[in-house]
């Protein structure tokens, strides 16, 4: 803990952006109607104040904490994994210079830092689109030998239904080892793959919004990366009044899913254009709901899943070496069955 916190205050000092120095009270009646925080004096802001466009983003960065629920007055005391994800927003931001930007460049390190899990997560989902229709096939061979067991198809003659159900069970006993011997050769899950995405990516997506968020609510306390304009907006903490962003982060993610989907199984072509008219649609249908998103949570979502779907490709066509399938999991098919 003291390591974490010694990380805190160097990343604190190392800021292009300082924070509040100390919070001073005025009384009722100022900004915003209430007891209001004065304005704190900044590198390269002379004593008179900053420029009109500055104090009107942060003044409209104000109002929205205040319509929020913040309370302006209080002391910003965040929990330290987001006052250390806050502290490099600030620092990045003090080297690139654009809030946009230094979000984007957060994102790409934070995927490098983790390149050796996102590595060995897409190896095994690679391996899952080879290995899955394998799976199916058993998995629906055995539930056929199942129902068969029971004597069915035999037409209700005794013997029949007699030689039927020893030769379900035969087969059943034969799949069921075939089964196990697939699964325990290659250790298949139709899970494999996701512990990236569920253990690493979405923490940290989580981790990106409080973030934000506790930038968006506290401005004066990162007054240099709030009132900073970068692209078409006034600021990168507030919603991207033109939808684009919303659109581009969407796209992105639809990107990953044309350029990287599994190969469709043989007879299966129609279902998989279904399910991608269906994952398309998903995916347009939430841009109503990122468009409420804060434009730095959007910058950083577009670049991780631009990253991916780069990623993705080069690693599928450049790297992944695919898994042996033997022919002992084949499903032997009955004559005229």
């Amino acid at each position: 803990k003291g390591v974490l916190r010694a990380m805190s205050l160097w990343l604190r000092a190392s800021a292009a952006a300082p924070r509040l120095r100390q919070a001073k009270l005025r009384p009722a009646g100022g900004l915003l109607g209430r007891a209001a925080l004065t304005l704190p004096q900044y590198r390269g802001e002379a004593s008179a104040g900053a420029s009109d466009v500055s104090l009107a983003v942060l003044e409209r960065a104000r109002k929205e904490a205040v319509e929020n629920g913040t309370d302006l007055s209080e002391v910003y005391e965040p929990f330290l994994p987001i006052d250390l994800c806050q502290q490099a927003f600030v620092a990045l931001h003090g080297v690139c210079g654009d809030g946009a930007l230094a979000v984007a460049v957060s994102a790409i390190i934070f995927r490098i830092a983790t390149w050796h899990w996102n590595l060995t997560a897409l190896q095994r989902q690679c391996d899952r689109s080879e290995l899955a229709p394998v799976y199916m096939s058993l998995g629906k061979a055995i539930e056929q030998a199942k129902q068969q067991r029971g004597g069915q198809g035999s037409g209700g003659q005794p013997q029949a239904a007699a030689r039927a159900a020893e030769a379900a069970e035969a087969d059943l006993i034969r799949l069921q080892a075939q089964f196990t011997d697939f699964v325990r050769t290659t250790s298949f899950s139709p899970f494999q793959g996701m512990g990236y995405q569920l253990g690493i990516l979405m923490p940290t997506w989580l981790l990106a919004f409080c973030t934000l968020r506790g930038m968006i609510a506290h401005p004066d306390s990162f007054r240099g990366f709030v009132t900073d304009p970068t692209l078409w907006l006034d600021s990168v903490v507030f919603v991207d009044p033109y939808g684009v962003l919303p659109a581009l982060s969407a796209l992105a993610a639809l990107l990953n899913a044309e350029i990287n989907r599994p190969r469709t199984p043989e007879g299966q072509e129609e279902t998989a254009q279904y399910m991608r008219l269906v994952m398309r649609g998903a995916l347009l249908t939430f841009v109503p709901f990122t468009a409420l998103l804060p434009s730095a949570m959007l910058v950083f979502m577009a670049t991780n899943s631009a990253y991916t779907a780069l990623l993705s490709w080069t690693f599928r066509r450049y790297w992944w070496k695919a898994p042996q399938i033997e022919p002992r999991w084949a499903v032997r098919r009955k004559p005229g069955g």
